[in-house]
């Protein structure tokens, strides 16, 4: 058996390569050179050349070979019997295997990615698309805290995929409105429409089936139409058939990280829109995309479609009872309609973030969704009448408590101490906004509240140093004698028990 053939520098390769070009046989050039036959052979035709060739790898270690084995058999074994979210990982198979070969957990993940690393990946077709031809949108879910409190947020992420031009839109769930509005949302942002839209089995938007054999919703069937769009659902499992949009959601969680403080959800939105026309601003060539996503931007927007006249608008159509305090649920939430239709049934609208009521057709009250268990949507602006016949029930009045009030009053009630006369005060600068203008009255409030304690009566003197007209009183005494209080910050009003509006408010649910 020959042993390897040894490695030999340049210039005794260059005397073997010109022997062999000046026809010199192989055994002449040997015995010439005084070197072996073999080499002679290797290194003859130039086949081979002095430091092209890679050394062999050293042999693996007995022990390291046979678990790496052990590991192979383990994962061939169990290929059947793994789900998309119930795949092998190092850990399960250091739990299964260690005892048997005993090595360390961080021992059987280097083996085992270098096991992984020996495997065929599976491999993908890159794609490129025509210009106005394709637009991709997908869900992200991140965390934001609004007015303190901690909530889910969804973030509906869309790309024209010509230019890779992004929209980004914040919802407080996942339900069809939502996924609708942010389409349309996407549409107006990008001022036309693509000819195809590509998204993945979405519960929302397919009646039954998948991916190629998905049927669309009643409501998106009409929504495609009026865009004059086609939706395409990719395979089931299959992420990598919109990866484009997939890493665009990761970056939405990126842009939302820290955890954000906002007021309303629309401070999200308000970011979210920041980001994106900064990134179409900045943004280089993006994948194998020829120039810029600014350049082809501009390019792709003028040949989208064009939108039609009337903008899609999808909600939610109920009814709901009114009760004799004026108030009614829905989706879980307690909301209040004016006086006059108490008693009345009421017709509703639900948008993504708001609610519209009718009346016989004719819209009577609009308000914000809520979007926290346990807030409601009764509005003390709509109980002023009883507030004003019934002076002793203020104090135990729920919409003064914790109803919605104007974002003044309502830090107002956050920040006045007097714990037998707030709702009183409340009330009284209520129909102050009445009397005086809301504008005046609350640009008043707002600088009694810089203070930290606030009162009925330093609003009175701060609007007196505006010269606003007061209804007939123009001293803070005579204006609080209007309604029979006197000074408000010092007069008693007996305290009762608000747990019985409490089980009132349990009579409609």
């Amino acid at each position: 058996m020959r042993g390897a053939v040894p490695m030999i520098d340049t210039e005794l390769y260059g005397e073997i390569r010109r022997c062999c070009i000046e026809g010199l046989s192989q055994r002449k050039t040997a015995a010439k050179l005084g070197i072996s036959r073999d080499t002679v052979s290797k290194y003859w035709d130039g086949g081979h050349a002095p430091g092209m060739e890679a050394p062999p790898p050293p042999p693996e270690p007995p022990g390291k070979a046979a678990i790496k084995d052990a590991i192979r058999r383990y994962a061939d074994g169990h290929m059947a019997n793994q789900a998309r979210k119930q795949k092998l990982n190092a850990h399960i198979i250091w739990r299964d295997l260690h005892y048997e070969y005993p090595r360390s957990e961080s021992s059987y993940r280097r083996l085992w990615a270098e096991i992984r690393g020996e495997r065929q990946v599976k491999t993908r077709l890159p794609l490129t698309f025509g210009i106005a031809e394709a637009a991709q949108a997908d869900w992200k879910m991140a965390k934001v805290r609004v007015n303190g409190k901690e909530a889910n947020i969804h973030v509906l992420c869309v790309n024209l995929m010509y230019g890779y031009t992004p929209f980004k839109k914040a919802y407080p769930n996942e339900k069809q409105y939502c996924l609708i509005d942010g389409l349309v949302s996407a549409w107006d942002f990008f001022q036309g429409a693509p000819s195809k839209l590509i998204i993945d089995n979405m519960t929302t938007a397919r009646k039954k089936g998948y991916g190629r054999d998905a049927e669309l919703t009643d409501e998106f069937k009409l929504f495609s139409a009026h865009y004059g769009i086609k939706i395409e659902f990719t395979n089931p499992y299959e992420a990598a058939e919109k990866g484009g949009i997939e890493v665009a959601a990761k970056t939405a969680g990126g842009i939302l990280t820290p955890v954000m403080d906002v007021a309303d959800i629309s401070e999200v939105n308000d970011r979210l829109l920041m980001e994106c026309l900064h990134y179409i601003e900045n943004a280089g060539r993006v994948g194998n995309r020829p120039r810029t996503v600014k350049a082809m931007t501009q390019e792709e927007m003028p040949r989208l479609s064009p939108l039609p006249a009337k903008r899609y608008e999808v909600g939610v159509h109920a009814k709901a009872a009114v009760s004799n305090q004026q108030l009614f649920k829905y989706d879980g939430f307690t909301y209040s309609v004016p006086r006059p239709y108490a008693g009345k049934e009421v017709g509703l609208v639900a948008y993504a973030f708001h609610v519209d009521v009718y009346y016989k057709g004719h819209i009577i009250h609009s308000c914000q969704r809520p979007l926290f268990e346990g807030e409601n949507r009764v509005y003390a602006e709509h109980y002023l009448y009883d507030l004003e016949v019934k002076p002793r029930s203020r104090e135990n009045a729920f919409p003064l408590l914790e109803g919605v009030l104007h974002p003044s009053l309502h830090r107002f009630r956050q920040l006045c101490k007097s714990r037998t006369t707030k709702c009183a005060q409340l009330y009284m600068l209520m129909h102050m906004m009445a009397q005086a203008g809301e504008e005046n009255v609350a640009k008043a409030v707002d600088i009694a509240n810089g203070g930290g304690d606030p009162t009925y009566e330093k609003v009175m003197e701060i609007l007196l140093g505006f010269g606003t007209a007061l209804g007939g009183g123009d001293e803070k005494g005579q204006a609080a004698d209007a309604d029979g209080f006197g000074d408000v910050n010092d007069f008693y009003v007996e305290q009762r028990d608000p747990g019985g509006y409490a089980a009132l408010l349990g009579d409609i649910r």
